[in-house]
């Protein structure tokens, strides 16, 4: 497998990372935790690159918005745990010369860290997750963190409601489409996993698969229903593979990971793949393909060591598939091209 690396731009402590179509082109928007940071948005195919925005920083969460052309950010959550006054905005691309945005604080909300959208019918849901509900030291995890959601409509003002209280250290949110087409999220923190739907009223449920920090979904054995990749422990040593079975989890299959805080998993031209960043040790960013059978095999490719990505997100096309990474440890927005031939 061939795979070469693109340098997109340089941004000390980036964080966060996401893709957009605009205007029918593809552009990689990224993001730093640094007091002040700075937003880029960057075009891969001709290397330029546009500031979206200088300050106020601590981004840790970028969203698209579907059908409009915007996204979302999470503000003002500060290294380290310093988020008391952390919000949530939307930052919409307006017409004119240029590449500018309009940005609107859609909510305040403590100690946000991750959010996401979900559609239920014609509704379209803001979910955020908080990561505590308050601390005296970076270490105090003695108040746990809540769920809180808001329905999302354009124009209107956002009124959050808490749905869950009681989530420790929570940290990765995954959207995954059930086998009906449901949407539902996945959120991980020491309890466990939550899952929240909604049908009619919001449905919670808490499965106790061990301290989980980020989830991901995929068919890893190939029976036709997928399973669950997490990165186990808080900013864990582990990447499990668990499969449900009559109610219980079960795991198949366990990758080493240190201070993971990358997991991804999902099909390039028909074959599955999973990817894994670590923040310590080697650093790395690792892509397995995966041999689907009861006990999964994983076949190991570097992409690059001592980058310590905090995020990525995946693009495929026909001919390549990139993996756009904010390469946190090396203060650097990166894409990595798989090339098909």
């Amino acid at each position: 497998m061939k795979v070469s690396k693109q340098h997109l731009a340089d941004l000390e402590m980036v964080y966060a990372i996401t893709v957009m179509n605009i205007n029918g082109k593809e552009y990689c928007i990224a993001a730093s935790e640094n007091r002040n940071g700075e937003c880029f948005m960057m075009d891969p195919e001709n290397g330029e690159q546009y500031t979206l925005w200088n300050g106020p920083g601590g981004v840790m969460s970028l969203v698209p918005l579907e059908d409009e052309n915007a996204f979302l950010s999470i503000e003002e959550f500060y290294p380290v745990f310093d988020s008391e006054r952390a919000s949530v905005w939307k930052n919409e691309f307006t017409e004119g010369d240029g590449i500018q945005i309009k940005k609107e604080k859609l909510c305040d909300l403590p100690f946000v860290h991750r959010i996401g959208m979900l559609k239920d019918g014609e509704k379209q849901y803001l979910i955020g997750a908080s990561l505590c509900s308050g601390k005296d030291y970076t270490e105090d995890w003695s108040r746990p963190g809540g769920i809180y959601v808001s329905e999302y409509e354009k124009g209107k003002a956002i009124e959050l409601k808490e749905i869950y209280k009681g989530l420790t250290k929570n940290h990765g949110m995954y959207l995954h489409t059930r086998a009906d087409g449901k949407q539902e999220m996945l959120i991980g923190a020491s309890e466990g996993m939550l899952v929240i739907h909604h049908e009619e009223e919001w449905k919670t449920e808490i499965f106790p698969i061990g301290e989980t920090s980020d989830i991901w979904t995929a068919d890893f054995d190939g029976d036709g229903k997928d399973e669950l990749a997490v990165i186990q422990g808080f900013h864990g040593e582990h990447i499990r593979i668990l499969k449900e079975l009559n109610g219980k989890y079960q795991m198949i299959g366990e990758l080493p990971i240190h201070f993971g805080h990358v997991i991804w998993a999902g099909r390039i031209w028909g074959e599955l793949y999973l990817i894994g960043g670590s923040r310590s040790e080697d650093k790395a960013l690792t892509l397995y393909k995966v041999t689907e059978k009861a006990i999964p095999e994983f076949h190991a490719t570097v992409i690059e060591e001592n980058t310590g990505a905090t995020q990525i997100c995946v693009s495929v096309d026909e001919e390549e598939a990139r993996i756009y990474a904010a390469n946190h440890g090396a203060g650097s927005i990166d894409m990595y091209r798989i090339h098909r031939s």
